[in-house]
């Protein structure tokens, strides 16, 4: 095979592109991943060290899939030293008639009960026996998920990578945008500053970058980026047992926070506390700015201030990140096949959108599953994952 000719073209080298080409290769497949920046960068979804896992969704077929990604994460496990997924339990809490971009707890509660998913209903008081919260509003309720936890994001991404690298078939080129995309006689032929590749297949898996990459084939696609803050506070006493949380509340009073506990990985002496809400939300990457808001910092802080035990509350080790999150509030995830050049075309496929950290190893599965025959549905022992769910609602732009 000449060395510009590919069986599969990824662009985008994040966690879920460096997925991709590892499942891929371990077909057989000679793969190219196109990437903007560096791998392992801080531009996009991949920014941050910690994501939360979880089993509990709102909806039943997300559920399922987290359920069917631990195989796969047990899988990934062997690529590193580091523990990639440190299961010390999921909380969520607040007022159970609310939902958010993470769903609901009753909602949730009835999931895991037709999944027999075990769980443990608290009250407010009993969470803050169990865990380090105060001064909780007294009608607050939740419940604690023991299997969910906490991802070393970083370590997954270079497992990922060293998996991908260890197949031999996968070649990865840095500081590399794709600047054009169009249909050849061997597949799709990309373009970028320093040459042009040749794949039968072809993955885009740019992230809050999807509709830059998208311009050649003249379509976008409805995204929202969000551009969130997060900080770590202090431990101030030995620490109590902290899961991964969330809290669900009228975001008119107090806006939603979500948090980790203490990691070796991340500022040890620290736990995370970030918001559930954007500082802006933006239509271009380039619009970012990496200094997060003040005001977010602020509501933040005050969160750990009235409602959290041995925690200062001033914000250290500030950030932001970049979210895309589909604007179809019925999507959870956006994957689908492409519309390009006027027909639908099984061999190239877009992900993009949703909080996907918990999936980066099957999510490259399902994309790779996707590429080798047109499907509809992916089934996981006994978890048959509707891709319809999923469809993206695409626009011509020319």
């Amino acid at each position: 095979m000449p060395d510009d000719t590919f069986d599969l073209i990824v662009v985008g080298g994040g966690a879920i592109g460096l997925s991709t080409a590892r499942n891929a290769a371990r077909r057989g497949w000679r793969t190219l991943v196109l990437e903007k920046f560096g791998v392992l960068n801080n531009e996009g979804s991949s920014a941050g060290a910690s994501r939360q896992f979880r089993l509990q969704y709102a909806q039943h077929y997300m559920a399922e899939l987290s359920l069917a990604s631990q195989n796969f994460w047990a899988e990934l496990q062997g690529y590193s030293q580091n523990t990639l997924v440190r299961q010390n339990g999921s909380l969520w809490f607040g007022d159970p008639d609310l939902d958010s971009q993470e769903g609901g707890i009753a909602a949730a509660e009835k999931v895991m009960e037709s999944l027999h998913i075990p769980f443990t209903r608290l009250t407010a008081p009993q969470i803050e026996a169990r865990f380090p919260f105060k001064a909780l509003p007294k009608d607050y309720e939740g419940f604690f998920q023991a299997n969910g936890g906490i991802i070393d994001l970083k370590s997954t991404e270079e497992a990922a990578l060293n998996a991908a690298l260890a197949t031999g078939r996968v070649v990865i080129r840095e500081w590399e945008p794709a600047t054009d995309i169009s249909e050849s006689g061997r597949g799709v032929e990309v373009r970028t500053v320093h040459g042009r590749y040749h794949g039968a297949r072809l993955a885009i898996c740019a992230g809050a970058y999807v509709n830059e990459t998208l311009k050649p084939l003249g379509l976008s696609l409805g995204i929202d980026i969000w551009q969130m803050s997060s900080a770590y506070f202090a431990l101030t006493e030995p620490a109590r047992h902290l899961p991964t949380w969330f809290v669900f509340q009228d975001p008119g009073d107090s806006a939603l926070f979500y948090g980790f506990p203490e990691v070796d990985w991340a500022h040890p002496g620290y736990a995370r506390v970030a918001t559930d809400f954007p500082d802006k939300i933006l239509t271009d990457p380039a619009q970012r700015s990496y200094a997060p808001s003040t005001k977010s910092l602020g509501l933040d802080a005050q969160w750990v201030r009235e409602h959290m035990t041995g925690l200062d509350p001033m914000p250290r080790f500030t950030s932001t990140c970049l979210i895309a999150l589909a604007q179809n509030s019925s999507r959870e995830l956006l994957l689908d096949y492409t519309p390009a050049w006027g027909r639908a075309h099984s061999n190239i496929v877009t992900y993009t959108a949703g909080w996907a950290g918990k999936y980066i190893p099957i999510m490259g599965d399902m994309i790779v599953r996707m590429l080798s025959a047109p499907e509809t549905e992916l089934v996981y022992g006994d978890y048959r994952i509707p891709l319809d769910r999923f469809s993206i609602d695409w626009t011509q732009t020319n």
